[in-house]
Protein backbone atom coordinates (compact mmCIF):
# COMPACT_ATOMS: atom_id res chain seq x y z
CA UNK A 1 0.00 0.00 0.00
CA UNK A 2 1.33 3.54 -0.55
CA UNK A 3 1.89 6.19 1.46
CA UNK A 4 -0.73 9.31 1.41
CA UNK A 5 1.39 12.61 1.45
CA UNK A 6 -0.78 15.56 2.52
CA UNK A 7 -0.36 18.50 0.12
CA UNK A 8 0.34 20.70 3.11
CA UNK A 9 1.74 20.95 6.14
CA UNK A 10 -0.97 20.62 8.91
CA UNK A 11 1.08 20.27 11.95
CA UNK A 12 1.10 23.88 13.06
CA UNK A 13 -1.45 23.91 16.32
CA UNK A 14 -4.63 25.59 16.71
CA UNK A 15 -2.84 28.09 18.63
CA UNK A 16 -0.23 29.36 15.99
CA UNK A 17 -3.42 29.56 13.31
CA UNK A 18 -4.85 32.32 15.40
CA UNK A 19 -1.88 34.16 15.70
CA UNK A 20 -2.28 34.56 11.59
CA UNK A 21 -5.31 36.74 12.67
CA UNK A 22 -5.71 40.13 14.30
CA UNK A 23 -5.94 40.86 17.70
CA UNK A 24 -9.09 41.79 20.36
CA UNK A 25 -8.10 45.74 19.38
CA UNK A 26 -9.24 44.87 15.76
CA UNK A 27 -12.33 43.63 16.98
CA UNK A 28 -12.86 46.24 19.06
CA UNK A 29 -12.38 48.75 16.49
CA UNK A 30 -15.24 46.90 14.50
CA UNK A 31 -17.41 46.96 17.19
CA UNK A 32 -17.24 50.10 17.81
CA UNK A 33 -17.36 51.75 14.23
CA UNK A 34 -20.12 49.85 13.99
CA UNK A 35 -21.64 51.70 17.00
CA UNK A 36 -20.25 54.97 15.67
CA UNK A 37 -22.35 53.87 12.08
CA UNK A 38 -25.53 53.16 13.89
CA UNK A 39 -25.47 56.23 16.20
CA UNK A 40 -24.85 58.53 13.44
CA UNK A 41 -28.09 56.64 11.32
CA UNK A 42 -29.81 57.07 14.01
CA UNK A 43 -28.95 61.02 14.72
CA UNK A 44 -29.69 61.33 10.90
CA UNK A 45 -33.14 59.71 11.61
CA UNK A 46 -33.59 61.76 14.63
CA UNK A 47 -32.90 65.02 12.71
CA UNK A 48 -35.24 64.07 9.75
CA UNK A 49 -38.45 63.21 11.74
CA UNK A 50 -37.96 66.94 13.90
CA UNK A 51 -38.14 67.88 10.32
CA UNK A 52 -41.34 66.33 9.59
CA UNK A 53 -42.81 67.94 13.02
CA UNK A 54 -42.81 71.24 11.06
CA UNK A 55 -42.79 70.64 7.09
CA UNK A 56 -45.93 68.85 5.23
CA UNK A 57 -45.08 69.10 1.79
CA UNK A 58 -43.22 66.51 -0.51
CA UNK A 59 -40.64 69.24 -1.68
CA UNK A 60 -40.04 70.55 2.18
CA UNK A 61 -39.73 66.58 3.38
CA UNK A 62 -37.43 65.92 -0.11
CA UNK A 63 -35.14 68.43 0.90
CA UNK A 64 -34.79 67.72 4.73
CA UNK A 65 -34.30 64.24 3.72
CA UNK A 66 -31.69 64.89 1.31
CA UNK A 67 -29.86 67.20 4.24
CA UNK A 68 -30.35 64.66 6.88
CA UNK A 69 -29.32 61.28 5.35
CA UNK A 70 -26.52 63.31 2.60
CA UNK A 71 -25.11 64.84 5.23
CA UNK A 72 -25.63 61.82 7.74
CA UNK A 73 -23.61 59.75 5.25
CA UNK A 74 -20.40 61.72 5.89
CA UNK A 75 -20.34 59.96 8.88
CA UNK A 76 -22.15 56.66 8.72
CA UNK A 77 -20.40 55.31 5.45
CA UNK A 78 -17.05 56.20 6.58
CA UNK A 79 -18.00 53.64 10.14
CA UNK A 80 -18.90 51.09 7.88
CA UNK A 81 -15.78 51.00 6.03
CA UNK A 82 -14.10 51.47 9.56
CA UNK A 83 -16.25 48.55 10.73
CA UNK A 84 -15.31 46.44 7.85
CA UNK A 85 -11.76 47.21 8.29
CA UNK A 86 -11.52 46.60 11.74
CA UNK A 87 -13.07 43.23 11.12
CA UNK A 88 -10.92 42.14 8.31
CA UNK A 89 -8.18 42.63 10.31
CA UNK A 90 -9.59 40.66 13.24
CA UNK A 91 -9.82 37.57 10.92
CA UNK A 92 -6.58 38.01 8.84
CA UNK A 93 -4.81 40.56 9.91
CA UNK A 94 -4.07 44.08 9.57
CA UNK A 95 -2.76 44.83 5.95
CA UNK A 96 -1.13 47.97 5.13
CA UNK A 97 -3.40 49.17 2.75
CA UNK A 98 -6.40 48.71 5.09
CA UNK A 99 -4.62 50.99 7.78
CA UNK A 100 -3.96 53.55 5.61
CA UNK A 101 -7.44 53.80 4.47
CA UNK A 102 -8.69 53.97 7.64
CA UNK A 103 -6.13 56.97 8.48
CA UNK A 104 -7.75 58.28 5.72
CA UNK A 105 -11.24 57.68 6.92
CA UNK A 106 -10.35 58.68 10.59
CA UNK A 107 -8.18 62.30 9.99
CA UNK A 108 -11.22 64.45 9.05
CA UNK A 109 -13.40 63.27 11.91
CA UNK A 110 -10.43 63.49 14.56
CA UNK A 111 -9.96 67.30 13.15
CA UNK A 112 -13.79 67.85 12.62
CA UNK A 113 -14.01 66.69 16.08
CA UNK A 114 -11.10 69.02 18.27
CA UNK A 115 -12.68 71.71 16.34
CA UNK A 116 -15.81 70.99 17.74
CA UNK A 117 -14.49 70.27 21.38
CA UNK A 118 -11.90 73.13 21.38
CA UNK A 119 -13.34 76.10 19.01
CA UNK A 120 -17.36 75.39 18.61
CA UNK A 121 -20.16 76.74 21.10
CA UNK A 122 -21.30 73.43 20.71
CA UNK A 123 -22.03 70.91 23.52
CA UNK A 124 -19.26 69.10 25.23
CA UNK A 125 -21.79 65.95 25.70
CA UNK A 126 -22.08 65.96 22.45
CA UNK A 127 -18.38 67.07 21.10
CA UNK A 128 -16.04 65.06 23.61
CA UNK A 129 -17.38 61.43 23.13
CA UNK A 130 -16.83 62.07 18.95
CA UNK A 131 -13.29 63.29 19.80
CA UNK A 132 -12.69 59.66 22.05
CA UNK A 133 -14.38 57.97 19.54
CA UNK A 134 -12.45 58.91 16.66
CA UNK A 135 -8.79 59.58 18.38
CA UNK A 136 -9.57 55.98 19.53
CA UNK A 137 -10.37 54.81 15.68
CA UNK A 138 -6.78 57.32 14.49
CA UNK A 139 -4.69 55.60 17.70
CA UNK A 140 -5.33 52.11 16.29
CA UNK A 141 -4.88 52.59 12.69
CA UNK A 142 -1.31 54.63 13.78
CA UNK A 143 -0.20 51.93 16.05
CA UNK A 144 -0.94 49.32 14.05
CA UNK A 145 0.52 50.36 11.07
CA UNK A 146 3.61 51.23 12.70
CA UNK A 147 3.39 47.40 14.12
CA UNK A 148 3.81 46.81 10.61
CA UNK A 149 6.68 48.80 9.50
Amino acid sequence: MERIVPIYDNSETLSEKNLIGGTLADLLICILAALMGVTALGYSTFFFIRFLENDTYFWGVLSAFILCFGLGAFAYIPAVFLSFIGWRAHKRGSIRRDLVWALGLTLPWVLLSAIMVFVSDLQKNYSVPSLCLTGLLFAWAVISLCRKA
